[in-house]
């Protein structure tokens, strides 16, 4: 373990940024003499986010409509779903440097405009908890990004989760709202498969190619308050699935919210404990006071490395008594270590297999540390890929967090374990625009191009927290709208600022497929409809530009235009029909294309607005999506 001392500890900001959460005002502090100090810093600071409002409010959004397989009863699917929307602007969201200055070089910007507040870059400063920044990536939605990422990484140590066929169950009672802890099982024949719950979202991970890739169909049973819905599953098929309930959900109040910290307290992790230490209550304080108004309990698993004397593993179990949690902690601190990986696996497995998890609500884990765990040495029988899938059976969100000094290795395979169980990676950030390779103080591995969004540490993990509870309650996290932006500016040809612009638009909505595109997949992009005639020249002036940037892209070979517009011809389609997602299947079979790129075009005030989908031919499912905003000096 490294001997420097990183940041302020990740949980404990967590802790302190709950408070936006709900109870801004000041609360009373239990404190040492020595933790006097720092016990008022984390009251200002939480003072201070109170004049932020929720920032975490804005950030990823699933916008869009898309295409669902629905399952009513034992009715079977017939109907695809789309996949999330990517919508993004580009400017607000970190990017690799020489995107990002070119992005700012040719009046590209990129913001997210959530409902109340705004994601904005990184800051140099780190000196204080209120400035902290982190970064995080969710790479379920930026699926085919990750499924990138473990290839070209592919040559550090790890063990293989084989994810790269995904399938994505949803459970929803009569009015579409999700129904959390429903029991999915799925089989093939006599042989059950895997059997598991599902998220407060509603939602169960599939991975195919953990089983027989012989097997081309599953049987799917989902069970909840005593009734069932069954259904036959195609692996080739909708890459979601909806199974609905004619029954309501339950009014959830009290919502059970156990939250575990597994924590490395090695010598380098000082500062992030004496953190927890002196935030707890108030964080406490804050989370039970939300409208949702849950039953909150506390818990951690410590871990350090085999060969420190004083413990390999401890446990403080789940407890809603946060006195005795804070007891508990207070005996806590950092020392041991040595070289650079740490024993997370057996702390995992102490997770798993002595936490006394709730059986109903919602469970969530935070890993935080800035060392990969050992593999090659001390090989466990227990892995963190047996972790990760016992999480996911029992639908613990395994969010991951990594500090200062993390290298690769473990970047890799936290972000293995949090995509597995449908959380997030969490990084922090240290006034870097681009991607590190971290592994050194004051910088932690992050590979995720131009899509991970960063503000105060303290917003995003609100919005985590805040976005769990609810899926269970009738006030749904408000979503802010993301998208791309082009603003003309003088010093720069119309062309060049849009070719950058449909390059973004066009690598993103590669990047959020939830379905595995490789290199050359056939891909028609079907000419740009109006929303209106006055807009024909735009449409089609735009449509070029489009055509020219899908020609550069390496993950889709464009279809000859000269052979869709004969194949358009000889279908007789008007361009309204093109925006007709029922019929661009068999427009793109007659291309022999695999991927349409849909576009619909429209004016809004002094600019247009261009809103993009990529479809899956086969199925006719809508992957992703994206919205392009283009100053009206870029047009004709």
């Amino acid at each position: 373990m490294k001997s420097y001392i990183p940041v302020i500890l990740l949980v404990s900001v967590l802790l302190i940024s709950l408070s936006t959460c709900g109870v801004t005002e000041s609360a009373t502090t239990r404190t040492t003499k020595d933790d006097s100090k720092d016990a008022k810093s984390s009251i200002s600071s939480t003072d201070e986010a109170k004049k932020d409002g929720d920032k975490a409010e804005g950030g990823e959004t699933a916008a869009g409509r898309d295409e669902v397989a629905s399952i009513s009863g034992s009715e079977a699917a017939s109907v695809s779903e789309g996949a999330s929307v990517s919508e993004a602007r580009i400017g607000e969201k970190a990017a690799p440097k020489s995107a990002e200055a070119a992005a700012e070089d040719s009046g590209i910007r990129g913001r997210s405009e959530p409902s109340e507040g705004s994601f904005r870059r990184a800051a140099a400063s780190r000196s204080s908890t209120s400035g902290l920044k982190a970064g995080f990536a969710d790479d379920n939605r930026q699926f085919n990004y990750f499924i990138s990422f473990l290839k070209k990484y592919d040559h550090v140590e790890h063990y293989s989760m084989n994810i790269q066929e995904r399938i994505i169950f949803r459970v929803t009672d009569a009015l579409g709202k999700s129904i959390p802890n429903a029991t999915v099982r799925i089989s093939s024949g006599s042989n059950i498969l895997e059997e598991g719950k599902t998220y407060a979202d509603g939602t169960y991970l599939f991975f195919p190619l953990e089983h027989s890739q012989n097997l081309q169909s599953y049987q799917v049973r989902v069970t909840h308050n005593q009734q069932t819905s069954e259904s036959t599953v195609s692996r080739g098929g909708a890459r979601t699935v909806n199974f609905s309930f004619n029954q309501h959900r339950p009014d959830y109040r009290n919502v059970p919210l156990d939250i575990l910290f597994v924590l490395d307290t090695t010598g380098s992790m000082g500062e992030e404990i004496q953190r927890l230490k002196t935030t707890i209550e108030i964080i406490n304080l804050n989370l039970i006071s939300l409208s949702s108004a849950p039953r909150v309990r506390f818990g951690m698993v410590l871990y350090k490395d085999r060969g420190d004397e004083e413990y390999l593993t401890r446990i403080v179990p789940l407890t809603s008594n946060l006195e005795h949690f804070r007891e508990q902690l207070d005996e806590v601190y950092a020392s041991g270590g040595g070289d650079t990986p740490e024993d997370l696996q057996s702390a995992l497995q102490e997770a798993m297999r002595k936490i006394n998890w709730g059986r109903q609500g919602i469970r969530l884990g935070f890993i935080v540390t800035d060392a990969p765990p050992h593999l090659s040495v001390n090989r466990a029988e227990y892995t963190y890929v047996n972790a990760s899938k016992d999480a996911r059976r029992r639908a613990i969100k395994l969010f991951s967090v990594g500090t200062g000094g993390l290298n690769l290795m473990g970047e890799y395979i936290l972000r293995q374990i949090s995509q597995y169980t449908s959380a997030k990676y969490i990084f922090l950030t240290y006034g870097e625009t681009g991607e590190s390779e971290g592994g050194a103080p004051g910088s932690v591995s992050h590979h995720t191009g131009a899509n991970y969004q960063t503000d105060r540490l303290e917003a995003v993990i609100i919005r985590f927290a805040k976005q769990e509870l609810s899926h269970l309650t009738d006030q749904p996290l408000e979503e802010g709208e993301e998208f791309f932006q082009a603003v003309k500016i003088g010093e720069e040809k119309r062309e060049e600022t849009l070719r950058k612009l449909f390059d973004r638009n066009i690598s993103q909505l590669a990047d959020y497929s939830t379905y595995r595109l490789k290199e050359g997949t056939p891909t028609a992009a079907l000419p740009i409809v109006p929303s209106a005639t006055n807009l024909n020249l735009n449409a089609e002036y735009f449509y070029d530009q489009l055509i020219q940037s899908l020609t550069q892209s390496s993950i889709f070979k464009g279809v000859e235009r000269k052979d869709l517009q004969e194949i358009l011809k000889e279908l007789e389609f008007s361009l309204t029909d093109l925006a007709d997602e029922t019929k661009a299947p068999r427009i793109g079979s007659m291309l022999g294309a695999r991927m349409l790129i849909m576009g619909k075009l429209y004016r809004r005030g002094n600019r247009y607005e261009l809103f993009m989908k990529l479809l899956r031919v086969e199925t006719g499912e809508i992957l992703s999506a994206s919205i392009a905003k283009i100053d009206e000096g870029l047009g004709l």
